[in-house]
């Protein structure tokens, strides 16, 4: 089973420092959704309900519950509240089930993905409903009732430049700060800073920030000239910044792990130094030295429960505030 990983994933590395003041005006499923994430650094427990330690139905009952909704206990009692929903009308907050009879219970973010309390291995993810989670998609239930339209008046106040990050979001001031410098950009209006973070979405941010200049001296056999940031990755390919892979590819529309991040900032900003050991990023680890370095740059902390959580995919947030503390 293909793992993802949430930003952060991976929200808690650069500092998810919610209160309750701070959803205020959100939506209830922004609010799921967000307190979701606030909770992911917390480890898998069977039969956990609590920041200490979850199963499936214990973090998805708790999370609700900090929305103001009850769930019951167990997954497959929750599986008999609320309405059914079909998976092409599903919506951020919606509750995904799995197995026959049912055995787990996650919380639809949007994008084909849920956030759930997997295993004792994984702890709490992000994952894809691809691959073992579409063969044992069991059905979605919606808990949330759908509030009216708000007036211009009363919604909440976001970025000028984007309509979906809040004024009041944990990553604001950085995003504000990367988009005036035009190191970042949207899409229609939007920044979409959940969503994870490509290959080459890094190489053009990082070349911008830079100052580098796009080339027309391809790389790699994958990165045409056709596409978008092409020129990016060439010239930061040319500076020895990133590397490909052995068959000479880049796969540049993959998302990129911390680990890889971690790779690149210690080789372009020549970090050094090291701090704690992560308690799952061995010394014999091939990215220990680079993860050590980056941690020891205040460009990270990890996660609270001292892990790095190195594989796990890098959200848009995440990798603007890691290049925000890099560059400043």
């Amino acid at each position: 089973m293909r793992k993802f990983l949430t930003s952060m994933v991976a929200f808690a590395t650069v500092f998810l420092l919610f209160t309750p003041n701070a959803f205020a005006g959100q939506s209830v499923r922004d609010q799921v959704v967000d307190i979701a994430y606030q909770y992911s650094d917390s480890p898998y427990v069977y039969g956990g309900s609590s920041p200490s330690g979850f199963d499936c139905s214990g973090y998805t009952s708790y999370v609700y519950g900090k929305a103001g909704i009850s769930l019951k206990r167990t997954s497959r009692d929750q599986y008999t509240q609320g309405e059914y929903v079909k998976r092409s009308n599903l919506k951020p907050g919606d509750l995904v089930f799995f197995g026959s009879p049912i055995w787990h219970v996650g919380i639809y973010i949007g994008n084909n993905k849920m956030i759930s309390a997997e295993n004792s291995t994984d702890d709490i993810e992000v994952a894809s409903l691809t691959g073992y989670w579409d063969r044992n998609y069991a059905g979605a239930k919606r808990v949330i009732k759908d509030e009216p339209v708000e007036s211009a008046e009363q919604k909440p106040e976001t970025l000028d430049d984007y309509d979906d990050v809040a004024v009041n979001y944990w990553a604001a001031d950085q995003i504000e700060y990367m988009s005036d410098k035009g190191i970042i950009e949207g899409y229609n209006g939007s920044f979409m800073p959940k969503d994870d973070i490509t290959r080459g979405s890094v190489a053009k941010m990082m070349a911008v920030a830079l100052g580098i200049s796009p080339s027309n001296n391809q790389q790699f056999s994958d990165v045409s000239s056709s596409h978008w940031a092409s020129g990016y990755i060439n010239a930061m390919a040319e500076k020895g910044y990133i590397t490909g892979y052995e068959n000479g590819t880049f796969d540049p529309d993959a998302d990129i792990t911390r680990e890889e991040i971690a790779a690149i900032f210690h080789k372009t900003f020549n970090l050094s130094g090291s701090t704690s050991d992560f308690k799952d990023v061995d010394s014999n680890y091939w990215a220990y030295e680079e993860i050590q370095s980056m941690a020891a740059s205040s460009i990270t902390t990890g996660y609270t429960d001292n892990t790095f959580r190195p594989t796990n995919d890098a959200s848009r947030s995440e990798f603007t505030v890691f290049l925000y503390r890099a560059i400043k």
